[in-house]
């Protein structure tokens, strides 16, 4: 979760993080998952599975698993000191700006939005990750305030729809690289004759596969009780949670 100011300034933010687990496996297998760096985590439940007190002395993932795909683990992570360098790897640059018509009495907007991927970020990579940063299922929800009664907008990627009933816009991006320069332009039409007092924070939704923003990573998944080797993969992917923009 992030809320970021309109000139690009993280405000605050906060980590939090699962371990989504999908087991086939036959038989009883016991396993065993380590960290790199547990010493990250804050906070954590765990899956019914999972040894809690193993966990507390060693700071290892003990369980046998359930047949299927189950959350093994929800955790929050200890910001560190240098939390207010934290780098996101988007950036948004609303601007939003209110004048007279023609009549001399009604109030138009407009709206123009630029969004940016960016690599100087402080997202930690995964070593098999190959490539230039791509984010994607970026997207954008904009909340118009409520005397706003229509809105016409254009974007020159993805495509963008207004739901006149809750004065809400959402512009749908996909991929974003750092050399795509997506722009959302648009008016809007006002009730009456009043200005809005503020403009409701836009939000963001991305994710950024094989790389982390804690540094959280698995070290090693080991299986005992049963004689067959199994396949054994991870994946890390960040994902935005609640990501919040100003609109100043």
């Amino acid at each position: 979760d992030a809320v970021v100011d309109s000139s690009g300034s993280v405000v605050s933010w906060d980590v939090s993080g699962s371990i989504q687990a999908q087991s086939r496996l036959s038989g009883v297998p016991d396993l065993l998952l380590t960290f790199k760096n547990p010493d990250v985590i804050d906070d954590c439940s765990f899956h019914p599975c999972v040894r809690y007190a193993r966990y507390e002395n060693e700071r290892v993932l003990s369980f046998v698993p359930p047949d299927g795909d189950f959350e093994l683990m929800r955790y929050r992570v200890a910001l560190p000191e240098h939390a207010r360098g934290f780098n996101p790897p988007v950036y948004c640059q609303p601007q939003l700006g209110y004048v007279t018509g023609k009549d001399g009495k009604s109030v138009d907007g407009r709206i123009v939005l630029n969004v940016f991927a960016r690599s100087i970020s402080t997202l930690v990579f995964s070593s098999s990750r190959k490539g230039p940063l791509v984010l994607e299922d970026v997207a954008v929800i904009i909340p118009f305030p409520k005397i706003v009664r229509t809105a016409n907008l254009t974007a020159n990627v993805g495509t963008v729809l207004f739901d006149e009933a809750s004065k809400v816009a959402k512009w749908t991006l996909g991929k974003l690289d750092e050399q795509s320069r997506p722009q959302l332009t648009g008016t809007m039409l006002l009730d009456g004759t009043r200005r809005p007092e503020q403009n409701p924070p836009l939000v963001l939704t991305w994710k950024v596969p094989l790389a982390s923003v804690s540094g959280l990573s698995v070290s090693g998944l080991s299986l005992t009780g049963e004689n067959y080797k199994p396949y054994k993969g991870v994946r890390n992917i960040t994902r935005s949670g609640r990501y919040q923009v100003r609109c100043g």
